[in-house]
C-alpha cells in the first residue's frame, strides 16, 4: 500500500526547477494525482444526464419519477451519497470599506472555513494550499479576484464547491459593526447552491458570525447535520478572540520579524485564556525559525505538535530535518520512522536514508534510498544519495550505474565524480578512476579537503523542502480513500454495528460519542429513521430544540410509522407553543399504537390547558 502511494504521489513531489526539467519526459501532475477524482465526477455527471433526460419525460407520473430517482441513487453505489466526494475552496472576502485597520479580516473566513467546513461529506481546503493556487496564478494575495480566477483557483485545487463573500466594517468604539455576505457555488454546476448568505454583529463576535456562517453553509447542503448550530460555533470560538486577531493578523504579515512576535503575542494570549494548547500558532512559529536556519528554536515549537493536530505531518517533517541538521540522529530515526506511512513522499524517504546514515546503518539507507530513486529518477540529490549508501556500505559493483548516469546527466556534479573515482579505484578499473579523480578536481571544491581528511567525507543531502502541491494532494486521497473504504463494508452490517455502538453511547450520557457514530450513519444511509430518531433525543437532552426537531422531522419524512418520533415530536412542539401542529403529531401517534404509553401521555398533555 505505501508503495502505491510512494509512487503516485511522489512523482511531482520535486522542486520547482526539477519540475521544469522533468516536464518534458514524466507524467503531468494532474494524471498522476487525480484518476480516481475524475473517474467519481465522469460517472457522477453520466448519472446526472440520465436522471435528467428520465425526469423530463411527460410519461412519468410524479411516484414514477421518484422511483426512477431512487433507482439511479443506488445505481451510484450502494448507500453512497454524492457529497461523501466534494471538495470546498474558501476564498479569502474581499473587503468593501475604506478601513485598512480590518483588512486582516479577509483572510480569517479561509482559515476559519477550512475548519469548520471539513465536516462529514465535506473536505475543505487547507489555507496554505489555497496560498499556492495564488502562487501558481502568479496573484498576490491581496488581489482582487474576477470571477474567472475564482474559478480558475478553484480548478487548480480540484474543488467542487466555492466559498466567496464579502465584508463591510461600519461604525467605531463599541458601536463597529460587522456585515458578511456570502455565497457557496458549485463549480461542477456553475450555480449558485442555495441564496446569499447575510451576517452581521459586532466585530469582536467576528468567530461567532463564522460559526454561523459555517453551519447555514454545511445545513443548506445537509439539513440532517448531526450537531447543532451552538455546537459549531462553540468550535469556531475555542481560541480566544483577541488571540484569534493576532494569530491571522501574524498570518498576513510579510516582516518575518513582526510576524514572529505576533505569533509570541497570539500564544501568551491564548495561554492567558485558559487555552491549553494553540497547535496552529506553534507551527507558524517554528517555520519561521526554520526558515530562518535558527533549527534550535524551530525544534522548540515544533516538538510542541502532534500527528494529528492541524499540519501535524509536516511539522514532523521539517522537525527530523532540524534533527538531522543538528546531529540527532536518534531522534530523526524515530521522526522519520514515524512518517513513512502517513506522509509517504519521496523527500521523507530520502530524510529517512540519511537519518539511517548519520547512524552507520547504510545497508537500510540504501533501501530507502532506492524506493525513492526508483519513485523520481531524474532528482540527482536522491540518486547520489542511493549511490553513496552503496559505496558507504560496500556494494560497489550496485555504485557504479548510478554514479555512471549521475555524471552523464550532470557533468558538473563533482561529488559524483569522486565517489565514481574511489569506486573504479576499488574494482581495479585504475584508468576509469584516474579520469573520474581528475573530473572531480575539477568540479568539487571542497575536492582537497575531502582527500586530506583520511576518512570518507559526508556528502548526502538532506531534502529540507517537500512539494506541498503534492502533498495536499495526498492527504485528501487518503481521506477520500477513508470514505470509499467506510463505504465498502455492507451498508447493514455497517449502520447495524454504528447504531448499536450510538444507542450504548446514547445510554452512558457520552453525546459526542453517539453523535459521531450517528453521523457516520446519515452519511451511509440519509434515511435512516432510527438514527434521525436518535439524534432528535439527544439535542432534546442538550436543550437544542430547534435542531432536535429537524432530526425528529427527517425521522418521520423517512418513516412516517414511526411512533416514537411522532410522540418526540409533538411533546416538543408543545413546549414550543405550537398545539396546532403538535396536535398533528400526537394524534398520528395514537392511530399507529393507540396502546402506547408515552403517546397516551403526550395527548393528556395536548388536552390539558394552557397555563
Amino acid at each position: 500500500m505505501w508503495h502505491k502511494y510512494l509512487g503516485a504521489f511522489t512523482k511531482a513531489s520535486l522542486t520547482d526547477r526539477q519540475i521544469a526539467d522533468n516536464a518534458r519526459s514524466e507524467p503531468t501532475n494532474r494524471q498522476l494525482f487525480t484518476p480516481t477524482v475524475e473517474a467519481m465526477q465522469a460517472g457522477r455527471k453520466k448519472l446526472e444526464k440520465v436522471q435528467q433526460v428520465l425526469l423530463g419525460q411527460p410519461w412519468l407520473s410524479w411516484l414514477s419519477r421518484l422511483v426512477w430517482t431512487a433507482l439511479i441513487w443506488l445505481g451510484s453505489g450502494v448507500g453512497q451519497p454524492a457529497l461523501a466526494t466534494e471538495v470546498v475552496l474558501t476564498l479569502p472576502f474581499e473587503h468593501t470599506t475604506a478601513r485598512p485597520e480590518y483588512n486582516w479580516i479577509r483572510e480569517s473566513f479561509t482559515v476559519a472555513l477550512a475548519e469548520l467546513l471539513d465536516a462529514p461529506g465535506l473536505i475543505a481546503v487547507p489555507l496554505d494550499e489555497c496560498h499556492l493556487a495564488y502562487e501558481k496564478l502568479g496573484l498576490p494575495r491581496t488581489a482582487l479576484l474576477t470571477r474567472a480566477t475564482e474559478i480558475k483557483l478553484g480548478e487548480i485545487v480540484g474543488a467542487d464547491l466555492l466559498v466567496r463573500g464579502t465584508y463591510m466594517v461600519t461604525g467605531e468604539g463599541k458601536d463597529c459593526m460587522l456585515t458578511v455576505r456570502a455565497q457557496m457555488i458549485s463549480l461542477r454546476e456553475g450555480k449558485l447552491i442555495g441564496s446569499e448568505h447575510v451576517l452581521s454583529a459586532p466585530v469582536a463576535d467576528l468567530q461567532v458570525i463564522q460559526g454561523k456562517l459555517a453551519w447555514e453553509l454545511l445545513y443548506q447542503r445537509n439539513p440532517a447535520l448531526p450537531f447543532s448550530r451552538d455546537r459549531l460555533i462553540a468550535r469556531a470560538t475555542r481560541i480566544a478572540p483577541t488571540a484569534y486577531e493576532i494569530y491571522v493578523k501574524a498570518l498576513v504579515t510579510e516582516d518575518p520579524a513582526d510576524r514572529a512576535r505576533l505569533l509570541i503575542r497570539a500564544i501568551e494570549e491564548a495561554t492567558r485564556n485558559a487555552q491549553l494548547t494553540f497547535p496552529q500558532a506553534y507551527f507558524e512559529l517554528g517555520l519561521l525559525h526554520y526558515r530562518a536556519g535558527r533549527y534550535g528554536e524551530a525544534m522548540t515549537w515544533l516538538e510542541r505538535i502532534r500527528t494529528t493536530d492541524p499540519r501535524g505531518l509536516e511539522a514532523s517533517f521539517y522537525l527530523g530535518v532540524c534533527q538531522l541538521l543538528t546531529n540527532q540522529t536518534e531522534a530523526a530515526i524515530k521522526t522519520y520512522k514515524a512518517l513513512l506511512t502517513p506522509m509517504p513522499l519521496f523527500e521523507t524517504y530520502v530524510n529517512a536514508g540519511v537519518a539511517y546514515m548519520q547512524k552507520g546503518d547504510f545497508a537500510e539507507a540504501a533501501r530507502l534510498t532506492k524506493l525513492a530513486a526508483d519513485t523520481v529518477p531524474l532528482d540527482d540529490d536522491t540518486l547520489f544519495n542511493y549511490a553513496y549508501a552503496l559505496w558507504r556500505d560496500g556494494r560497489l559493483a550496485e555504485a557504479v550505474t548510478p554514479l555512471e548516469t549521475l555524471t552523464k546527466r550532470t557533468v558538473t556534479d563533482g561529488r559524483a565524480w569522486y565517489v565514481l573515482s574511489k569506486v573504479y579505484a576499488k574494482l581495479g578499473r585504475t584508468a576509469e578512476a584516474a579520469v573520474a579523480l581528475d573530473a572531480a578536481k575539477r568540479h568539487a571544491p571542497d575536492f582537497a579537503k575531502w582527500e586530506t581528511a583520511g576518512k570518507p567525507p559526508w556528502l548526502p543531502s538532506v531534502k529540507t523542502r517537500f512539494n506541498r502541491e503534492a502533498f495536499h494532494r495526498y492527504a485528501r486521497g487518503e481521506e477520500q480513500s477513508r470514505q470509499q473504504a467506510f463505504l465498502g463494508t455492507s451498508v447493514l452490517q455497517r449502520t447495524a454495528e454504528l447504531m448499536r455502538d450510538a444507542q450504548a453511547a446514547f445510554l452512558e450520557n457520552r453525546s459526542d460519542a453517539a453523535l459521531e457514530k450517528l453521523a457516520q450513519i446519515i452519511q451511509l444511509a440519509p434515511d435512516h429513521s432510527e438514527a434521525h430518531l436518535l439524534l432528535g433525543r439527544i439535542h432534546e437532552r442538550r436543550g437544542d430544540l430547534s435542531a432536535a426537531i429537524q432530526a425528529l422531522k427527517a425521522a418521520v419524512f423517512w418513516n412516517p410509522k414511526l411512533t416514537a418520533a411522532h410522540v418526540l415530536l409533538g411533546r416538543i412542539l408543545l413546549t414550543q407553543g405550537e398545539r396546532t401542529r403538535a396536535a398533528v403529531h400526537i394524534r398520528q401517534a395514537l392511530e399507529l399504537n393507540p396502546d402506547d404509553p408515552d403517546a397516551q401521555a403526550a395527548q393528556r398533555l395536548l388536552l390539558a390547558p394552557p397555563q
